[in-house]
């Protein structure tokens, strides 16, 4: 067998809310509108993760404009304030830095972007909420680590776009796997040979 596969266990979570403790579902959270919103950026990686890849976060900054950084530790965060309407969109890219030592490695990814709404003051308002990324979370052998490298970039993915009215639509959360099942079906990591104690 080419390729030892560690269980892959992918568990999302999802929690979008336009906001809330209004009565009054047109003026959501309060009678004020809001004219910002405030988006904290959130990587989370394992140490062995940066350990055996060159990580990229790609996100939407306050310009409007996708841009790059570079993880150095296994947190990364980032703050953007951007007038409404707003996009904001989040992406963990990892990329192998080279051969690896055989043996196993222990990765895991999640991306996170909480949300909340200011006013003309640029006062936190009622409301807010969180997107998040699934849990990609596996215990790999060397040879299945690009495949699953793959299926990070793929999965730790969340873009969502805000309106003045409290409106948010989730334009992209791409899950991957099943989480209650053995198989890694939807994670572009091939199952081929595998078996319920090695995916």
């Amino acid at each position: 067998m080419n390729m030892l596969l560690g269980g892959l266990m992918v568990l999302g979570s999802l929690t979008a809310c336009g906001g809330s403790g209004s009565d009054d579902p047109e003026t959501g959270p309060s009678n004020k509108m809001p004219v910002s919103i405030k988006v904290d950026y959130k990587a989370n990686v394992s140490q062995n993760l940066l350990d055996v890849a060159t990580v990229t976060v790609r996100f939407v900054g306050e310009n409007g404009q996708v841009t790059s950084e570079q993880m150095t530790s296994t947190t990364w965060t980032k703050t953007v304030t951007m007038a409404l309407p707003a996009k904001a969109g989040l992406n963990i890219q990892p990329q192998l830095k080279g051969a690896v030592n055989e043996g196993q490695y222990n990765l895991s990814a999640k991306g996170v972007m909480d949300y909340n709404w200011l006013d003309a003051n640029g006062k936190q308002m009622e409301g807010g909420s969180s997107v998040s990324s699934p849990d990609m979370e596996a215990l790999f052998y060397a040879a299945g680590l690009g495949q699953y490298l793959g299926a990070i970039s793929s999965n730790c993915q969340l873009a969502c776009q805000f309106g003045a009215d409290y409106s948010v639509n989730i334009t992209s959360v791409t899950w991957g796997g099943n989480a209650d099942g053995d198989n890694t079906q939807h994670t572009g990591i091939a199952d081929d040979g595998a078996t319920g104690e090695n995916r």
